[in-house]
């Protein structure tokens, strides 16, 4: 019996009684640099935020989290070749991206790799159709679209419509689609669906056509794009009522216009004025600065530690454990709310309506599933 031998054999029985072992591998995959790069700026915070509590309590399963953050470039082809190195790099799982599009190129990767992957605030229908290893901590276009469509007819007695697209965005072309579908249902008119490039040049001539429709609201479902888009449809002189969706409410929105809006309103995950004792500790410990949090850090925030969970039921950091230990989640409780994966790998769960009122974003009224 050689001493390297019974010192491994030593080293080993040691780290199982204390739960020592080498770092558990989590990828995180967003934009740091491109079009998308400002946007997805709270999601890498609330990740690291999340880590490093994790780390200071000791760490999952007695082991470190090790976070290896992965820029998808602001693009499909750059969020697929992120996901693919994220899984060469042994992440036991995946956490991102933001945008719908990014993660639409990322989850057959990760399904084909056996690899759970927990969109944060991706909200396209088809992502977690991709197979069994993709999860989303988010509601769904088809649902944010419903509500917002009923809102309009039913809270803002709204008769027509407009909705303004990005052609790139597979996100805003869903949502779009499903604010197009509910409003109709609804018995409103929808008079036209406009389309522009995130940046183009001007938005004079898509706000002059808003102007002459002259709807009751305007659906614009983009990023802070849909700030430049409102600041041109008020300055034409129109008095159609913006209305959005999750994409709005970033620290960008507000920098590119949306301190000048008078009135609109959009959907999204959380409101930092949840009464919720979580949510409370999570605005007291991470508020910056004057404006309202973001939702997507706290999605960001609790993917992490809804993963950490499912690696401790599961007691491994294998994939295929933690897949399935991510599946039987059960009520859930973060920041954000209570979520649940019961037969599906989309949580339901509320939304909350947030009104902007001169440049200012308040909490207006939650929405159940």
């Amino acid at each position: 019996m050689s001493w390297n031998w019974f010192r491994t054999v030593v080293l080993g029985l040691t780290g199982m009684v204390l739960g020592a072992g080498p770092p558990i591998r989590i990828a995180a995959v967003f934009a740091e640099t491109g079009v998308a790069a400002e946007d997805n700026r709270l999601s890498i915070k609330g990740v690291r935020e999340a880590v490093a509590e994790l780390n200071g309590s000791g760490g999952v399963l007695g082991r470190k989290l090790e976070l290896m953050v992965f820029d998808d470039l602001s693009t499909p082809i750059g969020a697929k070749l992120a996901a693919e190195q994220a899984v060469a790099a042994g992440a036991t799982a995946i956490i991102g991206a933001a945008w719908s599009s990014q993660t639409l190129a990322m989850a057959p990767i990760a399904q084909a790799h056996r690899t759970p992957l927990i969109t944060t605030i991706s909200t396209h229908g088809a992502i977690t159709l991709a197979g069994d290893c993709v999860f989303r901590m988010c509601f769904i276009d088809a649902f944010q679209g419903q509500v917002m469509a009923r809102f309009a007819r039913e809270g803002l007695h709204a008769l027509t419509a407009v909705t303004v697209c990005d052609l790139a965005s597979d996100y805003a072309a869903d949502l779009s689609r499903e604010f197009q579908t509910c409003f109709r249902q609804a018995g409103g008119e929808v008079l036209r669906n406009l389309s522009y490039r995130i940046n183009q040049a001007s938005f004079a001539e898509l706000a002059a056509t808003v102007k002459t429709l002259k709807p009751d609201v305007v659906f614009i479902p983009g990023y802070w794009d849909s700030a430049v888009i409102i600041k041109a449809i008020t300055a034409s002189g129109s008095t159609a009522i913006p209305l959005g969706g999750d994409g709005w409410g970033t620290r960008q929105f507000y920098q590119r216009g949306g301190n000048e809006i008078p009135l609109a309103y959009y959907s999204t995950h959380w409101a930092e004025d949840s009464s919720a004792p979580r949510s409370q500790a999570f605005v007291r410990k991470y508020k910056r600065g004057p404006g309202p949090m973001d939702a997507q850090e706290a999605l960001a925030y609790d993917a992490v530690y809804l993963l950490a969970g499912a690696i401790r039921r599961a007691g491994s950091a294998e994939r295929e454990p933690v897949r399935e230990a991510i599946a039987a989640t059960r009520a859930f409780n973060g920041v954000t709310g209570r979520i649940s994966f019961q037969g599906r790998r989309d949580p339901s769960r509320s939304a909350v309506i947030m009104a902007i009122r001169d440049g200012k974003a308040h909490y207006f009224r939650s929405v159940q599933p």
